[in-house]
């Protein structure tokens, strides 16, 4: 008869625990994906991030210069650098970035535009590579 008595003590503190252990566990959208984005914080004062900006739009502007395919739109111009407004990392065989590039078109212009732009980053090698650079849709 005892153990008849002791049985729903034991049940209740089982669930207790369960349930203690299953609020104690992170949340997925707390948990960052493996090969997935990652939101950079604080962009407007990340040194690294605008620099990856501003050579983004170095390499454009030498693919420009140098008749490359991919800088190749019709009426291409030669931008200037102004911020990185927003930036995603992710990791892959390096480093991906994802940034939100504004540019003036030229150097004394004050028109400026949205690109989107993707670089890697491969510290072991000391490289950086520009993979992409678009117009931004917004």
């Amino acid at each position: 008869m005892y153990l008849h008595c002791s049985h729903p003590f034991f049940l209740l503190l089982s669930t207790i625990c369960l349930l203690t252990f299953v609020a104690a566990a992170p949340s997925p959208a707390a948990t960052p994906v493996v090969g997935g984005r990652t939101v950079v914080p604080h962009v407007e004062s990340n040194k690294e991030v605008q620099s990856l900006g501003r050579f983004s739009v170095a390499q454009y502007n030498y693919m420009l210069r140098n008749g490359s395919n991919a800088a190749a739109t019709p009426h291409a111009r030669p931008l200037t650098f102004s911020r990185v407004v927003e930036a995603e990392t992710q990791v892959v065989s390096g480093i991906k970035y994802y940034l939100k590039v504004i540019a003036k078109d030229g150097k004394y212009s004050t028109n400026e535009k949205l690109f989107n732009a993707v670089v890697v980053v491969k510290p072991w090698l000391k490289s950086k590579e520009l993979v992409s650079f678009t117009p931004s849709p917004k």
